[in-house]
């Protein structure tokens, strides 16, 4: 479906364009080191079947992840530990972390509110939660909103090389600046850090035509005018914690 030469042409437009410049993934681990404290208990809530982050992160906290994948990367005999479960009905005691991270999983919520505040019930007052999703306003987010779940979910497994069964369907419901904001504050989250973040043009990695337009798009919403359309939202929210009487 998409040549091996035309990959290679993109691989070398990424080194011309991008060598050297950080993506949403690293300013995400920056975030979460930055607020992490000695020996806290964390929660990567969507860890995904491979548990990337717990992995990175199991030397420096205590690292629970949690998934509805049949199968998690773990032995359970040592850190990060794995469990299968909806992150809408977290099976943990209430106030048992002190951060919850989550990467590219609000955009397939059907119930964001709901989430939220299970993540607000299991953090500790003035616990952090960090979150990096796309934004429903980038073209990759309103292609997928237009195109079929069928077709959308052939289209990525060709583009990236995995599994059709890792592409789940997306709905967006909290997946601009605003929307994200309000529901988590409804949670009882207050604002600490929320960014928008440009991304190099990963989904047109099949195409050198296409890679250079995506280096266009990416240059344009670079500039402040345009950043309510970056293609990714970063943000950190601190659970509220009761005022002392």
């Amino acid at each position: 479906m998409f040549k091996e030469k035309d990959r290679q042409k993109c691989a070398q437009l990424y080194e011309r364009y991008y060598a050297g410049r950080r993506f949403h993934d690293s300013f995400y681990r920056e975030a979460i080191r930055k607020n992490l404290a000695p020996r806290c208990r964390l929660l990567d809530a969507g860890c995904g079947r491979y548990l990337k982050f717990s992995h990175e992160l199991s030397d420096v906290a205590q690292v629970v992840g949690i998934d509805l994948e049949s199968t998690l990367d773990t032995n359970n005999q040592q850190r990060p530990f794995g469990v299968r479960g909806d992150v809408g009905r977290l099976p943990f005691l209430s106030e048992s972390f002190d951060i919850v991270i989550s990467r590219s999983v609000v955009e397939h919520l059907e119930d964001p509110r709901l989430v939220f505040s299970e993540f607000a019930r299991v953090l500790r007052p003035g616990g952090k939660v960090v979150i990096l999703t796309p934004n429903k306003y980038d073209y990759v987010s309103v292609i997928a909103a237009l195109t079929p779940y069928r077709i959308h979910r052939r289209l990525v497994s060709k583009i990236f090389r995995v599994p059709e069964d890792d592409v789940f369907p997306t709905l967006y419901r909290a997946n601009t600046a605003s929307s994200i904001r309000t529901t988590l504050e409804a949670a009882g989250f207050v604002q600490k850090e929320l960014r928008m973040l440009n991304h190099y043009p990963a989904y047109l990695m099949f195409s050198p035509l296409l890679f250079r337009l995506g280096v266009f798009y990416e240059r344009i919403t670079s500039l402040s005018l345009f950043w309510s359309i970056r293609g990714s939202i970063l943000c950190v929210f601190e659970k509220h914690a009761p005022e002392k009487v």
